[in-house]
């Protein structure tokens, strides 16, 4: 069973029927496939379509045999996606309906927010459906979500995994690395001397003992901020979304309520006094004052040399997700042990790439320097992720075996070859649909 589903039935959702209001060609909505009495539309393969054809890098102008056999090969996972979840209803799975309602007007109100009122209509208007009709549609395909995920669990909640598998897992990988990988990172801040820390920071104190006494901001701002690209306008920073600046000043500065004045947030360039103005849906208003603490080289060999000391503690033995615990710089991935994420290990983030490739699993990289900061990952392989590595793998074979079996309860027929698509004239690629959104 491809985990993909979950992707796609979230495309589903967010995209509302995209069709391009101004497309010349249209087929009209036809049945691909039933399941039992269930069926697939094509316009409903051709959403998946879309989707998968961006993951890939194709374009409607790849060669039409290449996207028929991508159609072919998403129509096929769409049936045993039906069978599942006919599987999940005959063994009378429940799912909440408060849950349902919650998806979907969450999720619902998100796709319409992505059109314009005229565009909204012309979109219902194309696919022959009413508001009340969209939103059936909807919520059918979130309690497809559910029911999916929900068997998903319940068949990975029966995997039993011993401590000889896991042994038996590490031995067979021998020096190669699973299909999916999970990575732990320690993040060492290169951060000023400690004595001229302290200075700036008393400083940085009486100025914000100013703001508090009243002071208007954007005037003390102009006379004492470092921060040239700021200051001569108040420290005014514009509206940014989360992920524009450093990680310690927006945490800082998305926890202020309006005209909130933040004490001393130390970063990389020093310590920042954070007005917030305004508060939007995705982003926030801020000026700042900034009292420069710039690091030197000195201070960059000081975190490295440190964060060298670690990695060798973690290799000597002691735990790494407990070293992570105690030093990291970076508050998300510490409290989890240096958790970083997982993924498959052909789509590894670049900017990882380099410094993790020829490890194996256990080891741990190289200290490397990036945007400021100094970084170790660790492949992990502890009790726990190899355990987690064969669940997910026997789950999935345990998936693939139930569709395979209750295909042969129920009557499958698939309908993408017909007459009309094996005409010289059709084009594959001329219906998948584009997204048009505001501009």
């Amino acid at each position: 069973m491809n985990r993909k589903f979950l992707k796609y039935c979230y495309l589903f959702l967010t995209i509302v029927f995209p069709i391009s209001p101004s497309s010349a060609a249209e087929l009209i909505d036809r049945i691909v496939a039933s399941v039992d009495h269930h069926v697939i539309l094509w316009s409903e393969l051709n959403y998946r379509l879309r989707f998968e054809m961006e993951t890939q890098g194709l374009s409607p102008y790849s060669p039409q045999d290449q996207i028929e056999d991508l159609r072919s090969k998403l129509l096929k996972g769409m049936v045993d996606e039906r069978v599942l979840i006919l599987k999940a209803q005959k063994d009378s799975l429940q799912i909440d309906p408060s849950e349902v309602e919650d998806m979907l007007s969450q999720q619902f109100n998100m796709a319409k927010n992505n059109l314009n009122d005229t565009e909204f209509g012309e979109m219902l208007n194309r696919i022959g459906l009413n508001e009340r009709q969209l939103k059936a549609r909807y919520r059918t395909e979130i309690r497809h979500r559910l029911l999916y995920r929900q068997m998903r669990n319940l068949v990975s909640y029966r995997q039993h995994i011993t401590h000889k598998d896991v042994e038996n897992y590490r031995i067979a990988l021998g020096d190669t690395l699973p299909l999916q990988i999970s990575l732990s990172n320690i993040r060492i801040n290169v951060r000023p001397d400690s004595s001229l820390l302290k200075e700036k920071l008393r400083f940085a104190k009486k100025i914000y003992q100013r703001l508090i006494d009243g002071e208007e901001f954007d005037t003390v701002a102009i006379a004492t901020s470092e921060d040239p690209g700021s200051a001569t306008n108040g420290g005014d920073l514009g509206c940014f979304e989360s992920g524009t600046l450093v990680p310690e000043f927006e945490e800082a500065a998305f926890k202020l309520n309006e005209k909130e004045i933040s004490p001393p947030v130390l970063s990389q360039y020093g310590y920042h006094l954070i007005l917030l103005k305004e508060k939007r849906e995705n982003a926030i208003c801020a000026s700042h004052i900034l009292i420069s603490a710039q690091t030197n080289e000195l201070d960059k060999e000081r975190a490295r040399k440190k964060l060298e000391v670690i990695r060798n503690r973690s290799i000597k033995g002691e735990d790494f997700g407990e070293l992570a615990r105690m030093h990291s710089s970076d508050p998300n991935s510490s409290m989890q042990g240096g958790l970083w994420g997982s993924f498959p290990k052909n789509q590894i983030p670049d900017f990882i790439r380099p410094h993790i490739e020829g490890l194996k699993l256990g080891e741990i990289s190289k200290p490397f320097f990036l945007q400021g900061n100094w970084f170790i990952f660790k492949i992990n392989n502890d009790q726990s992720t190899i355990e987690g590595l064969i669940r997910e793998i026997r789950t999935e074979q345990a998936m693939n075996k139930m569709i395979l079996d209750y295909r042969e309860q129920i009557h499958i027929e698939t309908r993408l070859e017909n007459e009309f698509l094996l005409e010289p004239s059709y084009d594959a690629s001329r219906h998948i649909p584009e997204i048009h959104g505001h501009h």
